[in-house]
């Protein structure tokens, strides 16, 4: 059962956090803080606060006006309890031993973290300040970076897991802070969404209501943050993907690299696996709508809350008749992924998608459904044609829907808007819908063997260099009856070609006829007259492979 809760953990990151003027700066019974008035229940940018707690590791401290009239504060103080015991015990070892230590204040020697029980807007569960505009020694003698705020109007009216998770993740920010201090605010909600993951003993309440917040999401941002319930959906459900497919672990990397930029943090992290974050980040982009371990598990949530989850893209309606036609230009920013879905349409569907040059998207993920709600997976090719055509037969019958997710990831101009195009046509099952089909199945036959011969002739210039390196471009014409160093670099090339174009392999230094055939079938292949003297033509052919 999903419960209500709406909270957005805030992270300010320039702002002032000092102790009033005038005060010792030992922590006293009393003390006064600076608050910020757009998350204060009644707007104030100070409040009067008294010590309630001292623990070996926090002091807890509340605001005086709502102490005062609590009712129940023994039950808040046996809540204070439970949290610094789930805090000491478990929050911070986990946490420092992952992420690694926060900043520590170092007032007299006193190195608690300090806990501000404040009444906050409805909104929000918590947060904390931290200023970049003080030199670190008075930022230390401030206290600065060490006072975590959380909202006293949630304090007795949520469970223990709700509150452990809260804490996890504000005093994750003072950790991230230390080891990245100028990153970007999702990266920092990101580890903090994390933390309160794995600090707390059950979170299927928090993963339902963070799902139910994401549920009806067409489109998603990384870097796009108005700290809306969105927003916290969004890495929440990220955080928990990377853990399943990587462990804690790689958080941990992450952390450690030392750049500010998360997304090299996360490539460097990613390497050694052979990844990139554009990769896994597309994959969790898939995982929105496939979400089904059993053909693939880098597709699909682990957790059991999120057995049957699934974004709801934006639908494009197709009448239900012959010829129809529904033509679509879109927009798209850098890390933006967008999840699109087409309904209707009859008989055999055509789906084509035209990619402008200036577009860098090199594949679309797409996914059929069928009537029994089956979802098979595929993909759009870029890499050779910016055009790219889908035929989804038996619409209506055995197939009911299409999914696609145009994504544009990080190797792209800040801010930039590029466009795409799409256009889905219904066709009639016909001799002539299935010819057209034939033929675009030939076509993608021949794209792939140019292809494969591409590849071929990349190895081949690749094995002819690895096998001597003075082997590099073809600077001079050679011919029949030549004998040289630059021979034995081509015979080694056409030999690497494979049994088809020089099948003896013979690497003498001599141009005799065996190289002159082979020189003529590579001709051949290349659609250069076969004259078997490697002249100019020739000669650049190959260099465009080396």
């Amino acid at each position: 059962m999903i419960f209500s809760m709406n909270k957005k953990s805030f992270f300010i990151l320039i702002s002032i956090l000092i102790v009033a003027p005038g005060l010792s700066l030992a922590w006293s019974l009393s003390q006064t803080f600076f608050v910020d008035f757009n998350y204060d229940a009644s707007s104030r940018t100070q409040i009067e606060t008294q010590l309630i707690k001292t623990t070996n590791q926090l002091y807890f401290y509340a605001d005086k006006n709502w102490y005062n009239n609590l009712q129940e504060k023994n039950q808040f103080a046996s809540v204070l309890y439970s949290l610094a015991t789930e805090f000491e015990n478990k929050i911070y070892p986990n946490l420092t031993k992952i992420l690694g230590s926060e900043d520590k204040p170092g007032i007299d020697n006193d190195q608690r973290l300090v806990i501000v029980i404040e009444p906050l807007k409805e909104s929000y569960g918590g947060y904390v300040r931290v200023s970049d505009n003080y030199p670190k020694s008075v930022a230390k003698e401030s206290n600065e970076g060490q006072i975590i705020y959380l909202n006293a109007n949630l304090i007795l009216k949520r469970d223990l897991n709700f509150l452990t998770y809260e804490l996890a993740h504000e005093f994750a920010h003072l950790i991230t802070l230390k080891q990245k201090p100028n990153s970007d605010i999702w990266f920092y909600e990101l580890i903090s969404e994390f933390a309160g993951q794995v600090s707390t003993q059950d979170s299927s309440k928090i993963t339902l209501k963070k799902a139910q917040d994401f549920l009806y999401s067409a489109e998603v941002n990384l870097k796009d943050w108005k700290n809306s319930d969105k927003d916290y959906a969004k890495v929440y459900l990220l955080a928990l993907y990377l853990r399943e497919q990587f462990q804690n672990d790689l958080f941990k990397e992450v952390l450690n690299y030392p750049s500010n930029d998360a997304i090299i943090s996360f490539d460097e992290a990613l390497k050694s696996k052979g990844l990139s974050f554009d990769e896994v980040y597309l994959n969790w982009l898939i995982t929105n709508v496939l979400n089904n371990c059993e053909n693939n598990s880098k597709y699909c949530y682990k957790d059991p809350n999120l057995k049957d989850f699934s974004v709801t893209p934006y639908s494009y309606y197709l009448p239900m008749q012959e010829k129809s036609l529904l033509s679509v230009t879109d927009s798209i920013m850098p890390f933006t992924g967008k999840w699109q879905k087409i309904n209707g349409g009859k008989a055999t569907v055509e789906l084509k998608f035209d990619i402008p040059q200036q577009t860098p998207i090199t594949k679309i993920p797409y996914i059929i459904e069928n009537t029994s709600g089956k979802k098979t997976l595929g993909f759009f090719d870029f890499s050779l044609s910016n055009i790219g055509k889908l035929y989804v037969q038996k619409i209506g019958t055995e197939n009911k829907s299409i999914y696609f997710i145009p994504y544009l990831g990080s190797k792209v101009t800040e801010n930039k808007l590029y466009y795409y195009s799409f256009e889905v046509q219904s066709l009639s099952d016909s001799n002539e819908t299935e010819q057209k089909i034939i033929e675009e199945l030939l076509k993608k036959v021949e794209e792939l063997k140019r292809q494969l011969a591409k590849l071929q002739f990349q190895i081949a210039a690749s094995k002819t260099y690895q096998n001597n390196p003075n082997c590099s471009l073809f600077e001079r014409d050679l011919y029949y009856g030549m004998e040289s160093e630059e021979v034995k670099c081509l015979q080694q090339f056409l030999a690497n070609l494979g049994d088809d174009i020089y099948p003896e392999k013979l690497v003498t230094g001599y141009y005799g006829p065996l190289t002159l055939a082979a020189v003529k079938r590579y001709q051949t292949l290349k659609g250069i007259i076969t004259t078997g003297y490697f002249g100019p033509l020739t000669r650049a052919q190959a260099n465009q492979e080396m």
